[in-house]
């Protein structure tokens, strides 16, 4: 049946019983000629509704946070967001996009997908030019190359994906980027010099998180993610709550701290553990964790999803 594992039996009945399309949004600009269709995000999309790709109607959006909002609001049905590199680590723009499109609308992770990462050095001819734009991840997962254009007075700044930079390049003589080999395509940009692929690691992959209005089924084989705010005051707090997880047998994937905008030196963590909260042992610590007492707030879960990341391995 049509997302069989991904979706629930009623969405399922929803999405056979009407001819319209399943809108997605995707981290894209709006050109010219149209929505841009090189970033990583519309990549991780195109390949995670691969099957589905009749059914499905690409929506860009301009920012992870207009994405979650989206998926809140029903505007659109799915968001693909990117969460975490293996170079650069966690994006926390979209974390807290997603806190906030959780607490007002109810957004919930539902799925995931991994996309291999390479980027290019561009321009119009293939010249160097004095102005170099892309993405602040993308800048962050070069960052050995973006370094040494800096020593060589280079100007480096950001753009909202690797996407528009790339376009902007196209439209701009005195721009270069750094953006994806589709980037390349689309927009008849040329490689400068002999560069290759300039990420800090040939084996960089970035995560994305499939958003919904409801968290993924049971698949044998899932992962949960939370946030817990936490007093900084008490002694052990943190331990504490990894304790409730721990005495259940749940694994920890990820412990990964947010700072909290306008409150200094205070964060919210993001847990990641195996597991999926309708499994007895997960269900239990989540319950025990939120009869703790531990959290400044209430801890949010934000969703449980089938996990590709576990039989992926990546090269040192």
């Amino acid at each position: 049946m049509l997302y069989s594992g991904f979706l629930n039996s009623n969405q399922e009945d929803k999405i056979m019983n009407t001819a319209e399309k399943i809108k997605v949004g995707y981290l894209g600009a709006t050109t010219e000629s149209g929505p841009d269709t090189t970033t990583f995000g519309y990549i991780a999309a195109e390949k995670h509704f691969v099957d589905q790709r009749d059914d499905v109607e690409f929506v860009n959006l301009s920012s992870h946070r207009s994405i979650c909002e989206a998926v809140g609001k029903k505007t659109i049905r799915f968001g693909v967001v990117a969460i975490e590199n293996v170079i650069d680590g966690m994006v926390n723009e979209t974390v807290r996009a997603l806190e906030e499109a959780h607490g007002h609308y109810g957004a919930q992770i539902a799925g995931e997908t991994v996309v291999p990462i390479e980027l290019f050095f561009l321009s119009k001819d293939g010249n160097t030019r004095p102005n170099v734009v892309s993405h602040e991840k993308a800048l962050g997962q070069c960052s050995r190359f973006v370094s040494h254009l800096k020593e060589n007075g280079t100007m480096v700044e950001t753009r909202n994906s690797t996407g528009e930079a790339a376009y902007a390049a196209s439209q701009n003589s005195e721009l270069a980027c750094i953006a994806s080999s589709r980037a390349e395509e689309v927009y008849n940009l040329k490689r400068i010099g002999d560069t290759g692929n300039i990420v800090d690691n040939l084996n960089s992959m970035t995560r994305f998180w499939i958003l919904n209005k409801e968290y993924g089924d049971q698949s044998g084989h899932d992962k949960s993610c939370f946030l817990v705010n936490l007093e900084q005051a008490r002694v052990g707090a943190f331990h504490d709550t990894l304790e409730c997880f721990a005495e259940h047998g749940c694994n920890l994937l990820i412990a990964y701290p947010i700072s909290i905008p306008g409150k200094l030196w205070e964060y919210t963590f993001l847990l990641e553990y195996e597991g999926h909260i309708n499994d007895e042992k997960m269900e239990g610590a989540w319950q025990e964790l939120r009869n703790s007492g531990l959290c400044l707030n209430p801890p949010t879960f934000l969703g449980s999803y089938p996990s590709v990341t576990s039989n992926i391995y990546v090269p040192a």
